[in-house]
């Protein structure tokens, strides 16, 4: 597939028949190359497992990290250094959100409060 081509959707397709063909589903990718016309062309990211399966791998580890105890550490990490950097700008948009709110307009003139 061309770069310069590049069709979210189609991209998708690639991959969904790179997984099924990993994952050793072979008449499933068959069925899905023909009939999503999916081209045998070797993929662009070639991951062991399959490039949707490493993705979903760090998606899911990363969205488990918020909530449950089972999850690695370098997700734990990146939910920490997420949260920490996020705790700042909210507190600055705070800030500028009130200080929008502590005008009013009197006699056509604006005044703080």
């Amino acid at each position: 597939m061309s770069q310069t081509n590049w069709e979210a959707d189609k991209m998708l397709d690639v991959y969904i028949y790179d997984y099924l063909m990993k994952r050793d589903l072979q008449a499933t990718a068959k069925s899905f190359q023909a009939e999503a016309k999916v081209s045998s062309d070797p993929v662009a990211i070639d991951a062991p497992g399959g490039f949707l399966f490493e993705w979903w791998s760090v998606f899911w580890d990363i969205f488990i990290a918020r909530t449950n105890e089972k999850h690695s550490d370098a997700a734990a990490s990146y939910i920490e250094v997420i949260f920490s950097t996020s705790r700042p700008m909210e507190a600055i948009r705070t800030r500028a959100t009130s200080a929008k709110g502590s005008h009013q307009h009197l006699g056509g003139y604006q005044q703080e409060q």
